[in-house]
């Protein structure tokens, strides 16, 4: 049987692997497609959705002239591919969803080199990052290395935490497009239930306990450090905006009154960052890093 072939991107590393069904390459283009991307990054470090307007149709098939207070930023958007991704056919199951396997390879891959990727016939919404958000260091092997390592954890689950677990790198990696402090953490700790339920389903216990406990509890399954101070600020805040929309003891979008609230998104993403490395398995030095701190970590690989 033929490999399914998808066009994915924009991966701005021209990164290529091969392991047992898939294979990843850069299109012929990539250096110049890659240059494109670059000039239209924001200063910031991030792809914006481009200007889009209504038009007038001349007659079918042809557009006319702009129509006037119409423009505004893309809801969604496509960008250009930068690599083909291919999976065996034989390997494909004939149930779920065609691109299950290539959604799953998608999402680690976009998770790993820290950004946001689509098939090219598929669209993104929000800003895409020009440049790893992850906060470590990896090696092009490394990342490699990483997504052949959860693919073979992900064939073997049932295909109900297969598609959970699709959603949990899907979900991280879009959470990178909020801007607001509390859009940030609000996406994040989305995240972060979904690993717990799906940690507590893997591993046969209760999914039903407080909102404390479940960070002490899977960060000690996972081996992740962890700080019972800030883990209680976590807790609170999450509490105050959930049940209350209040962020950080003020108004949302209000001057927050907790002392150090502009850290509570990061220490929550890289938190999660963690978490889902540690899910699948891979438990190195950047899963027993501290996630409270600033900074790029190492991302090695696990010890055998």
């Amino acid at each position: 049987m033929r490999p399914t072939l998808s066009r994915i991107g924009f991966l701005i590393e021209p990164i290529s692997f091969r392991f047992e069904h898939v294979r990843l390459e850069p299109l012929p283009d990539h250096a110049d497609q890659g240059a494109k991307f670059r000039r239209h990054c924001n200063a910031d470090g991030y792809f914006y959705p481009p200007l889009t307007a209504s038009y007038r149709l001349t007659k079918v098939g042809t557009r006319g002239r702009r129509l006037p207070g119409t423009s505004r930023p893309a809801l969604v958007f496509h960008l250009p591919a930068s690599h083909t991704l291919s999976v065996d056919a034989s390997v494909l199951p004939t149930h779920p969803h065609p691109h299950s396997d290539s959604m799953f390879i998608l999402q680690v891959l976009a998770f790993i080199t820290g950004t946001r990727l689509q098939f090219e016939q598929w669209r993104l919404d929000g800003r895409v990052p020009c440049t790893s958000t992850l906060g470590a260091w990896v090696q092009s092997d490394i990342q490699a290395h990483f997504v052949e390592y959860a693919y073979v954890w992900w064939r073997a689950l049932p295909t109900e935490h297969q598609v959970r677990s699709i959603n949990l790198f899907h979900a991280y990696n879009r959470a990178i497009s909020a801007e607001f402090p509390w859009d940030v953490f609000t996406q994040q700790y989305m995240v972060f239930d979904g690993i717990y339920r799906l940690h507590a389903k893997l591993a046969g216990i209760k999914s039903d306990v407080g909102h404390h406990k479940r960070l002490e509890l899977i960060a000690g399954a996972y081996g992740v450090p962890m700080d019972d101070q800030i883990s209680k600020l976590l807790y609170r805040a999450r509490n105050d905006l959930f049940h209350e929309a209040i962020w950080a003891g003020a108004i949302v979008g209000y001057p927050p009154e907790l002392p150090d609230s502009h850290h509570f998104p990061r220490y929550l993403r890289q938190l999660n960052a963690r978490l889902l490395c540690a899910m699948v398995g891979y438990r190195n030095s950047f899963t027993k890093s501290v996630w409270w701190a600033m900074g790029k970590f190492l991302f090695d690989r696990p010890p055998c």
